[in-house]
């Protein structure tokens, strides 16, 4: 029985392998792939977040980097339809210190700075983009 969201999308939660394998929204595998696990609609593991799972255990070696580049076209993707949520990793909800995932190795940082930094340019230019296509000469 799917359990269905309820209120908004507050996060973008980033998880490993090492986590449960249900109730993630997305994978990222390790060729670069991302697959859909579940609707958006649809509670995740976390209440008001949507959750990605990243294939990996990133305690000792790090994403490839087609991994990262699929992780920011998702990203993309998502901060179009939610552009309030936050990027987040797991061991950030869980308040707990002993746990790391993604991993002490995952680029978080980086990739948390890109997300607030950069992506909002490259999310204005895409709509600016789309509109251009739909109404241009």
């Amino acid at each position: 029985m799917t359990k269905q969201r309820i209120g908004a999308v507050k996060f973008i939660l980033l998880h490993h392998d090492g986590c449960r394998q249900d109730d993630f929204h997305f994978r990222v595998d390790g060729l670069g792939t991302c697959s859909s696990l579940m609707g958006l609609d649809e509670r995740g593991a976390h209440a008001h977040s949507i959750g990605i799972v990243v294939e990996g255990h990133f305690e000792t070696a790090e994403p490839a980097k087609r991994q990262i580049e699929a992780l920011k076209q998702l990203l993309l993707d998502l901060h179009l339809q939610y552009p309030a949520a936050v990027l987040g990793a797991h061991r950030q909800v869980r308040g707990d210190a002993e746990r790391t995932c993604p991993g002490r190795r995952f680029p978080m940082k980086p990739l948390a700075q890109w997300f607030q930094q950069e992506l909002p340019a490259i999310r204005d230019q895409t709509i600016r983009t789309n509109i251009e296509s739909q109404y241009g000469p």
